[in-house]
């Protein structure tokens, strides 16, 4: 066998190197019942960030009814003209039509059960502390402190879901479903992923409430958890793989995360059924017994029957 080699000179453009993606979503429709919410962003550029996807005209529709979006005045954010609620069972479909291209998307509304504290991703950091003092005129005043430890994955659960606490008395609470799209979640999985068991480096989020001083306020927390159809979490796993779980001993060979637009698209256009329970001081202590300092709840009760 022969063989002849001769220098060429070649010549790669990586400025324009073939992005298959010209659009990402983010957002979709949820049981929550309001303006429903969608974020477009343009590919991401060499050394750049990811631009707004501002002009595109979008609508969502159920097989019976057709619901138009809008621009809001912050470009690449769009909401439904009209206030709706998704429903369970239906399924949802995207058309976007964006720089002469018309890209679709769909997804079915599972649905979720009510809450249960036991399912609540909390962590063994979730506490409790309660303090008092007295003011001049000789009136007790507590203050309370609630830590609820949340492990973004949490694994070997009864469903998979997303979840998040928030304090009713500050502006993060879930009142639209933008709120819905832009919560920092945490994520309850059924089976035991190895990469996410086992990943390189470990992240939680945590939702605190402080200075809780009135006892008789009910529900000073507000619980939310979304259910995700097979197709949506198989997405989120895929993300997962190449963020939260690189890098570990099992994490995946690198690889595009799944979408459901179609081509040109990326992202996830999902449909979600919401589930929202407002934890008063009883549902508190009970979470913290049932993940956190039992002894520090223990010690509450004490006090609290003496009184």
């Amino acid at each position: 066998m022969l063989f002849g080699c001769a220098e060429e000179e070649v010549t790669f453009d990586l400025k324009n190197s073939g992005n298959p993606y010209q659009i990402a979503v983010d957002g979709g429709v949820f049981s929550f019942g309001g303006h429903q919410f969608l974020k477009l962003t343009q590919p991401f550029e060499q050394n750049g960030r990811a631009k707004p996807a501002s002009g595109a005209t979008i609508e969502v529709s159920d097989g019976q009814n057709t619901y138009q979006y809008r621009e809001t005045e912050k470009e690449g954010e769009y909401k439904s003209v009209e206030e709706f609620a998704g429903e369970v069972g239906k399924v949802y479909t995207l058309k976007i039509e964006y720089g002469g291209n018309t890209y679709y998307a769909s997804d079915s509304m599972v649905a979720t059960t009510e809450i249960e504290l036991e399912q609540v991703p909390a962590g063994e950091q979730t506490k409790y502390v309660k303090t008092e003092k007295w003011t001049e005129d000789g009136a007790t005043v507590y203050n309370n402190y609630f830590g609820i430890d949340l492990s973004k994955h949490k694994f070997g659960c009864v469903e998979t879901a997303k979840w998040t606490f928030k304090d009713i008395d500050s502006s993060y609470y879930v009142k639209t479903p933008k709120d819905l799209v832009l919560l920092d979640p945490a994520y309850s999985h059924q089976s035991s992923i190895p990469q996410g068991v086992f990943p390189m480096a470990t992240e939680g989020t945590f939702a605190a409430y402080n200075d809780y001083e009135d006892e008789d306020d009910e529900a000073p927390i507000q619980c939310v958890k979304m259910s995700m159809s097979d197709r949506y979490y198989d997405y989120l796993v895929s993300e997962f793989n190449l963020t939260d779980w690189s890098g570990g001993m099992f994490s995946t060979i690198p690889g595009n995360t799944k979408t459901n637009l179609s081509k040109g698209g990326t992202g996830y256009f999902y449909a979600s059924d919401v589930k929202i329970k407002y934890l008063g001081l009883d549902e508190l202590l009970e979470l913290v017994k049932i993940f956190g300092d039992k002894e520090l709840s223990d010690d509450y009760e004490k006090n609290d029957n003496k009184q």
